[in-house]
């Protein structure tokens, strides 16, 4: 479901009027998918204690109807009901569906109503009363305990009154003058019904609260992620800007030094960009921008690396693990991938197309021992690309760090492109 769509759907149910159970059809789907089956432990642990109070409820049969006919509760009880207790109980094992809860808890009481009532119509005059009761509290008690929902509870306390009322007539238990008390406690079997409605009402709108909630988390997440990617992504190439790639060069050179690797940094400058903006203009030069980008991007990225938009028309890379040699290789992919290119330079003379210049360097992680920075790393780049620049352009030129301790400080750069 879209999210939007999604949302709508949530306020909806949250709306509903109080008589409106259900959930719009997609949510009432997926609320009993997640709470189709649930661990049967709880029910389990009632219908023993239910099974226990019966079993102790001998010894009240056995003070009302004397040791004559204490047999008679005796048999019902520990062969018939004990025995549907206990499978009920079993059938509950690991994680149920709710229909098998609803289904057991019914089994054991329609099984207790009929023992309970029987007992009521074998009992001495003065003792029936309260067994008539006694058999009215058993389904209350069970559908307060049992988690069933709402449409459950329906049958449930249906098919108990039903057989409460069958066997009061059954048994002759509501005469003349003695049907007040069976249909006062009759009442006493629907009260689950309200219950059950109350719970199923209220998990239905945890259940969307939660939902709510999850989507709401997930939007956030999704926009910080947005934000992240456009605080760390330079707008007009997609490549990293000058601030992502100087933190992670900072941490990428950290890692070389502590995994006693190398790092090659790679400087790249678009050969006489400014006669080309100047003459095909500011919107081909961006598309010139955009395409080298996209040469350069992936030739580093094919080799593990991060390339990124240092500033105009000049742009950097990394590469983990390259020494010197690698280096160079990787910058001669990427001027021979901008000429495959073949942009035509409108600025130079008929034929002519765009190119690059770069200046590579490369340094092994232990030298960061020796005071060697990131910085350190760039700036040799820098002189490299200056070299190579010097050297007549369209072309590769490489230095490394520790060859050029004292043109480091000497300082230098090839950012302006020289006419």
């Amino acid at each position: 479901m879209p999210g939007t769509s999604m949302h709508a759907s949530i306020e909806a149910g949250l709306r509903r009027p109080w008589h409106r159970l259900g959930l719009p059809p997609a949510l009432e789907t997926q609320y009993r998918a997640e709470t189709s089956r649930r661990s049967g432990f709880y029910v389990q642990s009632w219908l023993a204690v239910f099974a226990l109070f019966n079993v102790l409820s001998l010894v009240m049969d056995h003070d009302v109807f004397g040791p004559e006919a204490f047999h008679v509760p005796l048999v019902l009880t520990m062969g018939v009901f004990c025995p549907v207790a206990l499978l009920a109980i079993l059938s509950l094992r690991g994680h149920p569906t709710v229909l098998r809860m609803t289904g057991a808890a019914l089994a054991t009481v329609l099984v207790d109503i009929a023992v309970v009532l029987n007992s009521a119509r074998l009992a001495p005059a003065p003792h029936g009363d309260a067994y008539i009761v006694l058999a009215a509290l058993v389904p209350l008690v069970v559908g307060l305990i049992a988690p069933m929902p709402f449409r459950h509870a329906i049958a449930y306390c249906t098919a108990s009154l039903a057989l409460y009322a069958g066997l009061i007539l059954a048994f002759g238990l509501a005469g003349p003058g003695n049907a007040g008390l069976p249909l006062l406690v009759s009442g006493l079997i629907l009260v689950p019904l309200k219950l059950s409605y109350s719970r199923e009402w209220e998990a239905k709108t945890t259940f969307l609260l939660g939902l709510r909630d999850k989507l709401q988390a997930e939007a956030l997440a999704r926009a910080n992620a947005r934000l992240t990617i456009l605080s760390e992504t330079d707008s007009l190439t997609t490549l990293a800007n000058r601030r992502h790639f100087s933190e992670r060069l900072e941490r990428t050179w950290q890692e070389a030094g502590e995994a006693n690797g190398w790092l090659g940094v790679l400087l790249v400058d678009i050969d006489h960009f400014k006669r080309f903006n100047d003459t095909a203009g500011h919107q081909a030069g961006d598309e010139a921008l955009v395409a080298v980008a996209g040469a350069l991007g992936a030739a580093i990225e094919a080799r593990g690396g991060l390339a990124a938009r240092y500033g105009g028309e000049e742009f950097v890379a990394f590469l983990p693990g390259a020494d010197l040699g690698g280096s160079a290789e990787a910058g001669e992919a990427v001027r021979s991938a901008v000429a495959r290119l073949a942009l035509p330079h409108p600025g130079l003379p008929r034929g002519a197309t765009l190119a690059v210049s770069v200046g590579v360097t490369a340094a092994h992680g232990p030298t960061r021992g020796f005071g060697v920075a990131a910085r350190d790393l760039l700036k040799a780049a820098d002189l490299a690309l200056y070299a190579a620049k010097a050297e007549g352009r369209d072309r590769v030129a490489a230095l490394g760090t520790a060859a050029n301790t004292n043109r480091l400080a000497a300082g230098g750069s090839a950012a302006a492109d020289a006419p």
